[in-house]
């Protein structure tokens, strides 16, 4: 052993000793912790719901068809995005919602502003452009009807420019102004569609 080594050996004995003379003892094993010696950070509650039943639409067949839901947020933000989650799971088969880009998922109109007056303008994204113009009347009835149920009334759609853009409704006519839910309430369905036995949509038949 060097010299160097003798010293180093020397001192950490000194070390050891001091320490036990000292009464703080050493293990060679690792031991547990008693109980309660580190707190335990609890899980933060859930909060309380504070959601209220909103009615809002999903697209039955060729015609909408609405659904009591509780909503956190009644804002228009709120809505479109109980709207983009999709109709609850027990009706999955049967209703479906159009807001979705169908390529990434992503909202298809997007709330840009919302009035104290009641007046909602949304964006339009380009897929929307790309969708068959029946699904178009039937996604812009979905989303007007149900931001009314909330007190938003009327309805403006832009191109990504902020442009205004002419809205089709369910009977073929071009709509210039601001869209509200009376506009489209023919595509509401009364009485609810039925299914039929091989699982397919029945249309329902005019009275």
């Amino acid at each position: 052993m060097s010299r160097r080594q003798g010293l180093i050996a020397v001192g950490l004995g000194l070390l050891l000793g001091g320490m036990a003379g000292c009464g703080v003892t050493t293990q060679d094993t690792a031991q547990p912790l008693p109980s309660g010696a580190i707190p335990v950070t609890e899980p933060t509650p859930s909060p309380s719901p504070s959601a209220r039943e909103s009615t809002i639409y999903f697209v039955s067949g060729r015609g909408l068809e609405p659904v009591s839901e509780a909503i956190n947020d009644r804002t228009a933000q709120g809505v479109l995005a109980a709207l983009a989650a999709g109709p609850p799971m027990e009706r999955q088969a049967d209703l479906r919602t159009l807001i979705n880009d169908p390529l990434d998922g992503t909202p298809m109109l997007v709330v840009t502003s919302a009035s104290e007056s009641g007046q909602v303008v949304l964006a339009r994204t380009e897929a929307f452009t790309l969708l068959p113009a029946n699904d178009q009347v039937l996604l812009v009835g979905q989303v007007v009807s149900s931001l009314d149920d909330i007190g938003l009334g009327s309805v403006v759609i832009t191109d990504p420019n902020g442009v205004p853009i002419p809205l089709a409704l369910p009977d073929g006519r071009v709509l210039e102004g601001p869209a509200t839910a009376a506009d489209y309430a023919a595509l509401i369905a009364v009485p609810l569609a039925s299914t039929s036995p091989d699982g397919g949509q029945q249309a329902d038949k005019e009275s």
